[in-house]
């Protein structure tokens, strides 16, 4: 699986344009270790507009992403929209977090093309095929603190790229280009899913998703309920494959979206509130997915949904104190 030009070439691009817009976007660019760091949301404000650019980045540039309303009765919530010719590439080889990177205590969790220059995870790539050479790394950290010169050092290792090569992209999930990142993790949800329950993801030739953005809250773990809740009770997913077997297509619809999980109904918005960080470990792993999934088979003209909007558990997550 190759692309005409590298995925970390191309989220280059987007970075270098994003220090053009550094006023613009709220943001804040500095040097670290001869690295060049681009605050999106840690210290700096940061911006919706910064929150696009942030999934752009993650998804390796293969993937326009764009905001629409989504209406929750009279509320209107701005949406993101991601819509991707290479799914498999810009949503599991790039923006999936995949690399969970600790140097010393600073802890962070990576997204970005500079994961299929560290091979991170390895078994995961090989699966999909998928490699690229570059001597340029860009990799989207989310965390609330600045990195040391020891961790660009790290990173830049196991990427093998020179430091002054290598772009580093900094988010809180609790600021608004956080929240916005997460949001636009749609496509690549539903793809994890199905990738979880046998399906073969390489058949996958198409993905669209909107997912409604989650209002800010100044608790990052209440933020972190409320993205989660945004994802699985309002996330909706279309995808093109070509697919052999109409049946099975529609048994693996069927098992894909949230509501197929013996935790659904369950609000991540008031189970952070009980479990703390430990909410993710509490729940049915099988709840991680959109809440509604459509997939189109090209190959038969099949259409197949399942799942639904549950508007009392989003009205709940944007409302809780």
């Amino acid at each position: 699986m190759t692309l005409p030009k590298p995925m970390n070439k191309i989220a280059a691009n987007i970075v270098v344009d994003a220090v053009n817009r550094e006023k613009e976007l709220k943001i804040q660019v500095i040097k670290i270790g001869g690295a060049t760091v681009l605050d999106m949301g840690v210290k700096a404000r940061g911006s919706l507009e910064a929150g696009l650019v942030v999934s752009k980045i993650c998804l390796g540039g293969l993937a326009t992403v764009g905001v629409e309303p989504f209406y929750l009765g009279y509320t209107v919530l701005p949406a993101v929209t991601v819509s991707t010719d290479y799914p498999v590439e810009a949503c599991i080889a790039s923006q999936l977090a995949g690399w969970r990177i600790q140097v010393k205590d600073f802890q962070a969790n990576g997204s970005g093309p500079a994961r299929v220059l560290a091979r991170k995870p390895r078994k995961l790539l090989d699966a999909i095929g998928y490699t690229e050479v570059s001597d340029e790394a860009v990799l989207v950290l989310e965390t609330d603190r600045y990195p040391s010169e020891e961790v660009v050092l790290y990173i830049a290792n196991e990427t093998k790229v020179q430091p002054n090569n290598l772009y580093l992209v900094l988010v809180s999930p609790a600021s608004i280009a956080g929240s916005v990142q997460v949001s636009a993790r749609i496509v690549e949800t539903g793809i994890f899913k199905l990738n979880t329950i046998g399906f073969d993801i390489k058949s996958i030739i198409y993905g669209y998703g909107v997912c409604p953005i989650a209002p800010l809250h100044p608790d990052p773990l209440i933020m972190a309920g409320r993205t989660n809740d945004m994802l699985l009770y309002g996330g909706t997913t279309f995808y093109i494959v070509d697919y052999p077997d109409d049946e099975k297509l529609r048994e693996f619809v069927e098992k894909s979206p949230s509501s197929a999980s013996k935790d659904y109904g369950k609000s991540f918005t008031e189970a952070v509130k009980t479990y703390g960080w430990d909410f993710l470990y509490k729940v049915d792993p099988s709840i991680f997915a959109p809440a509604v999934i459509t997939i189109n088979n090209a190959r038969s003209g099949r259409t197949y949904t399942a799942g639904k909007i549950n508007t009392d558990i989003l009205k709940n997550a944007i409302t809780s104190p």
